[in-house]
């Protein structure tokens, strides 16, 4: 079994938590970086993957980004996703330097909102980054939106809601899913079912993100930075995802000059959390990463 204990990493003056869990063996090998998705926590599914990765031999430090979880930071729940970009660069520095991998063979691991950061950072990859597994990615928020709204429109009269209150200094919060019919920034019922079963489950997680969140996360979208992706990356996509649409990550992964691997599942967003698909998910997210870090 997997050893974990608690750390917190410095980002950008503030402190993150992370659990970092290692193997019998000590570690000394390749090592993981993940965080989760949309405003979740990392003990939603750490155990589930940092635990069967660190029990295949790989050391893995999975997070909390600033203002979530227990983390600090304020505005408490703000999801910013550029500063999210920047704790996981500081995540990865601070394993690298940690002496309990080998800083050379690290890999970066996002799932949905995170899956597009995994783009990011091989985009513009951090030292002794070799490789990312990103597991259906959004790689595009306002193509995301449009897909709800039909327009941007009514998401901006909801970002405006807060505006002057934002500009104060006072954020206003929008939740991140509710009950039919009333606003909230994800609209597909896999993610409302999903996220309000996980509020009752979590101590740590809170379903609401602040107003200002909205503006920067439509102008985020990584899928724009598939040319410049050249490292190996897993892509895991769902066939039925009503959350983050598969066919705008399967067209960034062909505009990737670097080795991809896209595996497509006859399955919904959230079904990869979940058996039977965790156990095949996860054992070939963990075959990619040794191969690819071993060789």
């Amino acid at each position: 079994m997997a050893r974990v204990r608690e750390v917190w990493i410095p980002c950008s003056g503030a402190r993150c938590h992370g659990l970092l869990y290692t193997p019998q063996n000590g570690g000394g090998g390749p090592g993981v970086v993940m965080a989760m998705g949309f405003g979740m926590v990392k003990e939603a599914h750490a155990d589930d993957y940092a635990g069967y990765f660190a029990d295949r031999g790989i050391t893995v430090l999975a997070f909390d980004y600033r203002r979530f979880g227990r983390s600090e930071g304020e505005p408490r729940q703000a999801l910013y996703p550029m500063d999210q970009v920047s704790d996981y660069r500081c995540a990865i520095h601070w394993l690298r330097e940690s002496g309990l991998v080998d800083p050379g063979r690290l890999c970066v691991w996002g799932t949905s909102f995170s899956g597009g950061h995994v783009v990011t950072l091989l985009a513009f990859p951090p030292s002794g980054v070799k490789c990312g597994v990103a597991q259906v990615p959004n790689l595009y928020s306002y193509k995301t939106a449009l897909s709800y709204f039909g327009s941007l429109e009514p998401v901006m009269m909801l970002a405006d809601q807060g505006r002057g209150a934002c500009c104060r200094g006072e954020p206003g919060y929008i939740s991140i899913v509710s009950e039919a019919g009333e606003p909230a920034v994800l609209m597909s019922e896999e993610a409302r079912s999903y996220y309000l079963e996980k509020a009752a489950q979590l101590e740590t997680f809170k379903n609401r993100v602040t107003l200002d969140s909205i503006d920067r996360i439509l102008a985020y979208n990584p899928g724009d930075y598939a040319p410049l992706v050249r490292k190996p990356l897993l892509m895991i996509i769902a066939s039925k995802d009503k959350t983050t649409p598969p066919m705008q990550a399967s067209e960034a992964a062909s505009r990737m000059p670097g080795p991809v691997e896209l595996v497509e599942l006859d399955a919904g967003h959230f079904d990869v959390y979940k058996e039977p698909l965790l156990d095949e998910v996860r054992r070939l997210e963990a075959d990619f990463i040794l191969r690819t870090l071993e060789g």
